[in-house]
């Protein structure tokens, strides 16, 4: 994000920005992103908005904001997005919700059941993978070693298999 001092937009103007972040044109999702960053959480409504919106490249730039600018509004839209048909969306939402380095104050959820269920489900390798990765990010938690195990016993694909015996070695570091 960008360290400029933030001019206060109107709400009409966050409006079309929000817009914006389904441009089809890269700089112009970025400009829109980095403006709507510089807000903070008082866009925060908007976005919560944008996760719902028809176009997917609205959606994905608002759980991408989020990541930022999140806070206890921001969990059910996210957990919601968790289901979103559009992959890019879903792995936006996930690493949303799990990853609190990037959080003024970190999100009160528990994410664990999510990720499990994405990291076994998920159509997409992408997100599996994801998944698998912020497994190993969390807390110590009983029901993340037991999907971890799975996955490690059941699957094939060597980027998960790298990535669950990472994440399992991570629970086990703190044992």
């Amino acid at each position: 994000m960008s360290s400029n001092i933030a001019v206060k937009l109107s709400v009409e103007e966050s409006v079309a920005l929000v817009e914006c972040l389904g441009a089809q044109g890269w700089e112009t999702r970025h400009n829109a992103f980095e403006r709507l960053a510089q807000q903070g959480t008082a866009v925060i409504e908007l976005l919560i908005e944008g996760a719902a919106h028809q176009n997917w490249r609205v959606r994905r730039g608002c759980a991408d904001l989020m990541d930022h600018l999140a806070d206890s509004r921001c969990v059910e839209p996210l957990l919601l997005l968790l289901n979103d048909p559009i992959t890019a969306v879903r792995r936006l939402a996930l690493h949303a919700l799990s990853c609190q380095g990037c959080k003024v104050c970190p999100l009160q959820v528990d994410i664990v059941g999510n990720l499990s269920r994405l990291a076994l489900e998920d159509s997409s390798i992408q997100v599996r993978r994801v998944a698998i990765h912020q497994l190993g990010c969390q807390p110590p938690d009983p029901r993340a070693v037991e999907t971890l195990k799975s996955i490690i016993a059941h699957e094939s694909d060597a980027k998960l298999l790298s990535r669950a015996q990472w994440a399992i070695s991570q629970h086990q570091k703190v044992q």
